[in-house]
């Protein structure tokens, strides 16, 4: 079903999203037990037990820093072209829905067959995705399907960008729970509709600002993040692979 492919989509990102933290530093498993510091639902004694740590940047040594900071914040940028990739395709299904509602007296056929288009398009990227383009009949309740099905997705990918940057100071968690807030609202505004008679003007312009504000905030997070990072920032998780840290402080 539709609602299988949409809850499939949203695992299949967050999976990926968690191949991308899995990461060694060059240090035995007690010296990283040692700075472990406890984040958000994932307490030290887990850590332990998972050989999975997250720690304070400024608590590593010069070298091994910069190497964690270049794997943070490159987990971070990936983290938020995934979900600039998704408020992408929103935009555009967006506009088209504007477009059909626009022409619907006159029948636009231009803009079914668009809206078809894109609702193959993304259904193929999901999993057990079909190949049938949706029949027209089918193709407003198929588009508020995708509409609704993509604000699941960008709250999805948003949750490791904004969950990564624990430990930075109050006015980039304000950020981070700003752009929390502007996706959930983009979400709920569409999370109403039960057809596309619903998604009025006025949704659609709310939908538009909430996805554009969403996008600013994000760019702003980001680059404040790579340009001024601070040195309380809990960065991993990270594996040991097991080498000293005195060795490798040696060479």
């Amino acid at each position: 079903t539709v609602g299988q492919m949409v809850v499939s989509g949203m695992g299949s990102m967050l999976e990926k999203s968690e191949e991308l933290v899995d990461h060694y530093l060059p240090m035995t498993d007690e010296e990283l037990a040692k700075l472990a510091t406890a984040v958000e639902g994932f307490e030290t004694e887990q850590q332990k037990q998972q050989q999975s740590y997250f720690v304070r940047l400024g608590s590593l040594s010069t070298k091994l820093r910069h190497r964690a900071l270049q794997h943070s914040l490159g987990k971070l940028q990936s983290a938020r072209r995934s979900s600039q990739d998704v408020l992408a395709q929103l935009q555009r299904t967006l506009d088209l829905v504007e477009h059909l509602k626009q022409g619907m007296d006159q029948k636009l056929q231009g803009g079914q067959e668009k809206l078809q288009q894109m609702w193959l398009e993304w259904s193929k990227k999901q999993p057990g995705g079909g190949e049938d383009l949706v029949p027209p009949e089918q193709v407003e309740s198929g588009t508020l399907v995708l509409l609704q099905g993509l604000t699941q997705q960008l709250q999805s990918s948003c949750q490791p960008l904004v969950s990564s940057l624990q430990g930075l100071p109050t006015s980039i968690q304000d950020t981070a729970g700003q752009v929390r807030q502007n996706v959930e609202e983009l979400r709920a505004a569409l999370a109403s509709a039960a057809s596309l008679q619903d998604v009025t003007g006025s949704v659609l312009a709310r939908a538009r600002a909430h996805a554009t504000k969403a996008r600013q905030l994000m760019d702003e997070l980001v680059e404040h993040v790579a340009h001024n990072t601070p040195l309380t920032w809990l960065v991993g998780p990270f594996a040991p692979s097991g080498q000293h840290l005195v060795d490798l402080e040696m060479k």
